[in-house]
């Protein structure tokens, strides 16, 4: 009797165990299939990959199993080995060449093998066996997985987190903590938000006023110190998302939200408005052009894997209350009769060719859609929840699109119904929406291969400091992760929960606060 109770309670141990770590994955992988047997790690064991990303591998598969494990020498027996998938073709012959970001993790008794022909496959695959070994059991220092043959992809190309840097500042230490953990969710777009009305962030040599004068203040401390990333702090912090398989987008506004910079540069204002301050560029000053032809040429230096820079093009009425008062925009209007909104089309139709000519695509928001830019060079961000058309009508003029609307990707947006600080539009922005997007989104078939992917964004009016910009980002950007990630057959909020519970003490092992929506936590207001 004893025996066959003690069997039964392996046996409820052994289906536990691989449960745990079938539901210890973010985002949830395309195909999980348990396998007989386990597959134990233990120290100083042997690691293969190729010698430019070992060391870095090492690292991060140290982390996460708390032990030592070690470069293989040649002909050593490893533990662990980065593959291509030409070897596991050997295999199975029919099995196809793995595309980018797709990979393989066979966890075998004597081995876990990632298989993957694209540096962005390893690393994933590296990402999901750093999460098993998180969560794994572990007795005497080796570390326990069921094994499992995991077959994984990427749902969309574009799986991104925009911050708003302008209206109250990060810093590298917290950008970089941000990298980390889109990493480690398999995100690949950090959309960095450098320039706005209220701080210009980003050093540009030959402007240096753009940031002493232009990068004083915050929204809610206009005397604040001056705060901006050099250009060398730009570099290295595009070199470590590089590393993690991570793209910086730079967004530098204009014509509109470009208070910062007028402060520093007056003579390239478009006016005072009533409500917004010297809100715009002149939008049809040859010197107005060729200073933002200047401040680009620069910006591109810095983003050179980039592909896209980004130039906001949003909200121009807000700030154009004067241009019928510009010399230069008089004289158009009243040469070709043209109203302010074709002043500002040929605007933007220049400054996306400054752009263009760098070698890289326009990124706007979707009020760009009627601006004329060329199709196969621009990139337009749906953002407006509000206005389905604008979506629509991108889609039907044949832009590629990222969607990213306030509800309900924008985490300025509170996320429980008690909580007083942030935004509501006709409701707010809970876990569970986030994470259900865009699934509910009505789209014609045809026009999804012209959709690139989703992004979470965070504007910071709100968040004063990083405690509550973690607070206001997680969990929500799991949920996105997970959305841009998995495809819709295999997404299922309660599963998710459950597996989130498990990621949270990890987001707090690095140093990330957030909100608890198991708890209910108290709302961090500041």
């Amino acid at each position: 009797m004893m025996i066959k109770q003690l069997i039964t309670l392996f046996a409820a141990f052994l289906t536990c165990h691989v449960s745990a770590a079938e539901h210890s994955i973010i985002p949830q992988p395309v195909s999980y299939q348990k396998a007989d047997g386990y597959f134990v790690l233990k120290p100083g064991a042997f690691v293969y990959a190729s010698h430019d990303v070992v060391g870095f591998y090492l690292k991060q598969l140290n982390d996460a199993s708390g032990q030592d494990l070690r470069m293989a020498p040649a002909d050593a027996s490893c533990a662990i080995q980065f593959l291509s998938g030409e070897m596991r073709k050997g295999q199975d012959k029919k099995l196809e060449k793995l595309g980018e970001g797709e990979y393989h993790l066979s966890i075998l008794p004597t081995v876990a093998n990632i298989y993957a022909d694209s540096a962005s496959g390893h690393f994933y695959g590296l990402q999901t066996l750093c999460q098993l070994l998180r969560t794994s059991e572990h007795n005497d220092g080796a570390r326990t997985l069921p094994c499992a043959e995991i077959s994984d992809a990427p749902r969309f190309g574009w799986r991104g987190y925009m911050l708003d840097e302008s209206r109250h500042f990060s810093g590298t230490e917290a950008v970089k903590r941000t990298l980390d953990a889109m990493a480690y969710y398999k995100m690949n777009r950090f959309h960095w938000h450098l320039t706005d009305s209220h701080g210009w962030r980003i050093e540009i040599k030959k402007y240096p006023k753009l940031t002493t004068v232009g990068g004083i203040g915050n929204l809610t401390d206009p005397k604040a110190p001056a705060a901006f990333y050099t250009q060398e702090q730009i570099k290295d912090i595009v070199a470590y998302a590089k590393a993690r398989h991570i793209t910086v987008i730079p967004e530098i506004d204009m014509p509109g939200h470009a208070n910062a910079a007028v402060r520093a540069y007056p003579q390239y204002s478009g006016g005072k408005s009533s409500k917004h301050g010297e809100f715009t560029f002149n939008p049809a000053d040859e010197a107005t052009d060729a200073f933002l032809k200047d401040i680009l040429t620069e910006v591109a230096a810095l983003f050179p894997d980039a592909g896209i820079i980004h130039y906001g093009g949003d909200e121009v009425h807000f700030g154009w209350d004067k241009w019928p008062e510009l010399p230069q925009v008089k004289k158009i209007m009243e040469k070709d009769n043209l109203k302010l909104k074709d002043v500002e089309r040929l605007f933007n139709q220049r400054l996306a060719k400054v752009i263009n000519e760098l070698g890289y695509k326009t990124g706007g928001w979707d009020e760009l859609s009627g601006a004329g830019l060329p199709r196969d060079k621009t990139l337009l961000f749906w953002w407006r929840h509000d206005k389905p058309q604008a979506l629509d009508y991108a889609l039907k003029e044949g832009y590629e699109v990222v969607l990213c609307p306030r509800r309900p990707c924008y985490l300025d947006f509170v996320q429980h119904e008690s909580h007083k600080s942030g935004r509501r539009w006709g409701g707010f922005n809970p876990l569970a929406d986030t994470y259900g997007f865009p699934d509910a989104l009505e789209m014609p078939e045809n026009y999804r291969g012209k959709v690139l992917g989703i992004q979470a964004c965070l504007w910071t009016e709100t968040t004063v400091t990083q405690e509550r910009r973690d607070f206001m980002a997680y969990p929500r950007l799991l949920a996105l992760a997970e959305a841009a990630w998995t495809p819709t057959k295999r997404k299922e909020f309660a599963n998710f929960e459950s597996r989130l519970k498990l990621h949270l003490p990890q987001l707090k092992q690095r140093g990330i606060g957030y909100y608890d929506p198991f708890t209910n936590s108290p709302e961090i207001t500041k």
